[in-house]
């Protein structure tokens, strides 16, 4: 989806929301992965569906995108893209986790069939755990092309990192030749992944 095509569909209201407090990630700059590595827990809880229910009266375009968790993990995660579904919401899914089975995201594909799903994989998927820790990007990458054989509008956000920088272009004849558009995003976080590297390095030699 092209920025022509989103100001088209965009409308009215908009929400970006934070369904609950866990992921299965550690980006070295998330927030969760800060508070965790200060021994402290992530504060908040479940958004319940009869709180969604209430919240998504008020809006027309809701964007299911987590500070601290991923929204793939609330528990009620499926019923509320019904209700998007059921409630003519424009509803968008930002998702980089990978823990879920090929079946539960078929069944949240089908769930509504109008939702657009942007994969947070940046680099080509086999590289993309450098940032995205835990992530298992060839998994990923195959559930964002299911959910494309199942004529959703997926996209492929693609932060640019020093690591991924010199994979743009296979990345692009990759998006192509599978007809996903690439959302190329330059990130300042280069500095956090250097040295983090810096850091294993000194680490192997001690």
């Amino acid at each position: 989806m092209n920025n022509d095509d989103y100001l088209k569909l965009h409308r009215g209201k908009i929400l970006n929301l934070e369904t609950g407090i866990r992921c299965t990630l550690q980006c070295p700059d998330c927030s969760r992965t800060k508070i965790m590595k200060k021994g402290y827990s992530i504060p908040g809880k479940d958004l319940t569906i009869n709180q969604f229910d209430k919240l998504s009266d008020f809006f027309d375009e809701i964007h299911f995108c987590g500070g601290w968790s991923d929204p793939i993990f609330n528990p009620k995660f499926i019923d509320m893209l019904k209700m998007c579904k059921e409630k003519d919401i424009i509803t968008f899914v930002h998702t980089a986790a990978s823990h879920k089975p090929k079946e539960w995201y078929e069944q949240a594909f089908r769930a509504n069939i109008d939702a657009i799903w942007r994969f947070g994989i940046d680099g080509l998927p086999r590289n993309s755990h450098i940032y995205r820790v835990n992530q298992d990007g060839n998994k990923l990458f195959e559930m964002m092309l299911l959910g494309k054989s199942l004529n959703l509008n997926v996209e492929w956000q693609y932060l640019i990192f020093d690591y991924n920088r010199k994979t743009i272009e296979k990345a692009k004849k990759l998006a192509a030749k599978h007809n996903i558009p690439l959302l190329l995003i330059d990130t300042p976080r280069n500095s956090l992944i250097n040295q983090k590297n810096k850091l294993e390095k000194l680490n192997e030699k001690t």
